[in-house]
């Protein structure tokens, strides 16, 4: 036998500041994840061959590895 249950989150209007800031928050936390992400690029493709493949990777697989949950 299966139970199934539908949730429904209430949307309660949000002022017009609000959801601006709340724009502008996730905005920048994109960014910020972005630009860390970027640095590992780099420190990754600093290394070399031998480091890579002693962590398991090749350098034409730093970019999937380091951006995994997008590709």
């Amino acid at each position: 036998m299966a139970y199934y249950t539908e949730t429904v989150e209430s949307q309660t209007p949000k002022s017009p500041a609000i959801a601006f800031a709340s724009a502008i928050s996730r905005a920048v936390a994109r960014f910020m994840a972005t630009q860390d992400r970027g640095i590992e690029v780099r420190r990754l493709q600093k290394l070399s061959d031998r480091e890579l493949a002693d962590i398991g990777l090749t350098r034409d697989g730093i970019i999937q590895h380091v951006y995994h949950e997008i590709y």
